[in-house]
Parts: structure tokens; sequence; C-alpha cells
């Protein structure tokens, strides 16, 4: 049973019961969502839902710091000409060990982890790299069985803040420009964005969209965009087999005009800094994996980057453990595959894929974040717990970081500050 007739299935079983309430405590899934993208790999008729994204804050130049610009001329995949030491800190969430942990980029060393109450999911860090947010709950397909909440994390003492209490589970997180709210996905079964007042740190009421939400990332501008999935009612329940890019406007909790993605179930969502470009990496049909480029300006597709390599495995392995990450200079996109963990480029001046870079050979790359200094690439692997720095200048990847353990470690989100 595939994941959208697994989602037909609990929407209709569930269509009668009452919301659920606050649990209490952190980010990206939970409730009855099926997200755990990595966890459910390992549980037959698994499904997995969307969209963390990870990405890179250079200093002082908001969320997204990634210049895209079409057409360009230049050397294909603009990578530094010699390696260079990367700079600042990345954070990597451990779901089974409900911790986020600091790594400094420098020496590629990893600090103390930070104890995040409940099962962390996603998270995201605030303009400026002095705060993250940490997104927390999981699902079993039976109900939420650990809190529901987000929690603010001090980056320059690393230290966890008290939870905001969510009323439903969380999936994704964004924060507007000037760091003040924070957006929080909702998907199964409340279908609903949740806005928080990160001064006060108090959430607003939800507010429900007619369709799940997956992913949301936020633009310079202050302009939301989020994926959504459409249901089509069948025999066997409501089938989620359409999917659709779309702003999201953050006064109203209206969608605008809506981008149909064809390339299959999104994944990853990364953004240009300029504001022309998002970035959608999908897959569909179990092998495909495409990124969607949409033109933010007319709302348009254009035509999907094919960067399959080989079949998607077939026992074993369930979910979609893919991400993308734009480099700071906007010139390079890398996906993160972990059915078959590799990174692979793409020239964004081209929309042209590269020689996939290849990992451990295990099943891992579940996340990615860039240095923002443009140095090095961090790959988060779950199976193996650990962190996998890649330096660009040579596509090489380095030592892996050695993080948890074990296959419930849950490494799904990565962010990077300076």
């Amino acid at each position: 049973m595939d994941e959208i007739t697994v989602r037909g299935l609990l929407e209709i079983a569930l269509a009668d019961e009452p919301p659920i309430g606050p649990v209490a405590h952190n980010s990206l899934l939970a409730g009855i969502r099926l997200r755990r993208r990595a966890r459910m790999r390992r549980a037959a008729g698994g499904a997995a839902a969307v969209a963390a994204v990870a990405v890179a804050i250079p200093a002082a130049t908001g969320v997204f710091g990634n210049i895209h610009a079409k057409p360009r001329t230049g050397p294909q995949f603009s990578v530094p000409k010699v390696p260079r030491v990367p700079t600042g800190t990345a954070y990597v969430i451990n779901s089974g060990g409900g911790t986020v942990t600091p790594i400094d980029l420098a020496t590629g060393t990893a600090g103390k982890p930070i104890d995040v109450s409940g099962e962390p999911v996603a998270l995201t860090a605030a303009p400026g790299g002095k705060t993250a947010y940490v997104v927390s709950g999981a699902t079993n397909g039976s109900g939420a069985t650990s809190d529901q909440t987000v929690t603010p994390i001090d980056l320059t003492t690393n230290t966890a803040g008290k939870p905001i209490i969510l009323a439903n589970p969380g999936d994704a997180i964004a924060t507007a420009p000037d760091g003040k709210t924070g957006y929080v996905i909702n998907g199964f079964p409340s279908h609903s964005v949740t806005r928080i007042n990160l001064v006060t740190d108090r959430p607003g009421k939800p507010v429900v969209l007619n369709e799940p939400p997956d992913g949301i990332v936020m633009a310079p501008d202050g302009t939301a965009y989020v994926t959504v999935a459409q249901g089509v009612r069948s025999p066997t329940g409501i089938n989620y087999n359409r999917y659709y890019f779309a702003p999201f406007d953050v006064a109203t909790g209206k969608l605008g005009k809506r981008v149909r993605l064809n390339s299959g179930q999104p994944a990853s969502i990364a953004i240009a800094r300029d504001e022309k470009t998002a970035y959608i990496v999908s897959q569909s049909a179990g092998t495909v994996i495409a990124v969607t480029p949409i033109d933010l300006a007319t709302l348009t597709a254009e035509k999907p980057i094919d960067i399959s390599t080989k079949p998607w495995p077939t026992k074993g392995y369930y979910g979609q453990p893919l991400a993308i990450a734009v480099a700071p200079d906007g010139m390079t996109a890398y996906v993160a595959d972990g059915a078959h963990s590799t990174v692979t480029p793409i020239d964004l001046a081209t929309d042209t894929p590269g020689k996939p870079i290849s990992l451990s050979g295990k099943i891992g790359a579940d996340a990615i974040a860039i240095s923002s200094n443009g140095a090095a690439a961090y790959v988060a692997n779950q199976p193996s717990s650990t962190v996998t720095p890649i330096e660009l200048a040579t596509s090489k990847p380095e030592k892996p970081i050695k993080i948890g353990g074990g296959w419930d470690s849950g490494f799904e989100a990565i962010v990077t500050v300076p």
C-alpha cells in the first residue's frame, strides 16, 4: 500500500474524530500525519510527507542567502577555486535522542547536545543566526506519540527556552525576515498553518486550508510559499496524488495562484534570495527524482531537471529522503538523495546536473545545508548517525562526524549559521 492510499484511508477513518488537542513540545511531524521519512523506511507501508528546508544563513542577508540569476556566463558549477575553511556552526536534530547537536564547522567537532523535550522533526534558524526554532512531535499512524511543540534555542548560549505548545502536530517551519513571526505547517489531519508570535512566543489560531499543506518556505521579501496535496476521492479513500506550489498570504491565510507539480510528491524547497526562482525536489514512480524550477514572477513551472541515477531500493526503504540547498553565491544547488547516499550538484545557469558525489555507500543523506562562506556542504545521514562534510572546491566528502546512534537518530533537518 503506497503513501497516497494510506493517507486517504486515515483521512476517512478520522473524519468524525475531534481535533487533537495540545500535547506539548517541538517540530516538523506529529499527530497522525505520517511524516518520518527515515523512520518509515523500516515500516512496511510507511508514509512520508515533506519539506523541511535546510539552509545556510549568511550574516545580514535574510533567511535564504542564495542569489540566483539567469542567464549567466562563466564556468559550469562555480565553486571556490581553492579549498577554504568553513566558518560558523551547524545544528542537526536527533529525533530519537530528543536533542539538537551543534557542530563547530571550523574544527568539525560536535558539541554538547541540546535537550528539547519531545521528538524533534524540523528546525529553522531566524535571520541573524541568534535563535533557532525546533518543531517536535511524532506519529506512528495511530495518533500523536510525543509532545507537539516549537522550542526556541538561544544560539549564543546553545540553551533551549520554554517550549511553545501547538494545538496540532507540526510538520515544517519558516520564520519571517524580521524574525518576529514563525509559521508552522500542520499537515495531516488538521490541514492548517499556525502563526506564532516569536516576540511573545504565543501561537495564534491555526488557519485551515482546503488541502493538506506539506512544506513552507519564506522569501526575503516576506512572501511565504507552500506545497499542498490535492485529494481525489476513490473507492479506497482519498488519494493525494496531485501536488501544487502556491503563495500563502500570511495576513489572510489564503493561497494564491497554484502551480501544478508534475514531477511527483515534493520533498524539499529552496528559494533564491533575489526571489526570482524556487526549486522543489520531488520523487515519483518510486524511481524518478527531479528538481522543478518555479518562476516566482509568473508562477509558472519550468522544465524539471532530472537527477535520477539508478532504481530506488525495493526492500527495506520507504519515504522520501530528499533535500536541496543552494550555495550562497546562488550558482549551484545541491540535492541530497538518501536512497542512494549521494549529493548531486546542479548548475543553475544551465539547469544541468553534474556527477553525483558518493558518500558512504550506505543509505543516508537525509538533509543538507551549506556553510555561510560556501566552503562546504553538510549532509545529515540517519542510518549511520553522522554528518558528512563535503569540500565544495573539490567535491570531496570528508570524514563523517559521528553524532548519536542507530536508526532512531532521525537526522532529518540541519541548518548552518555564521
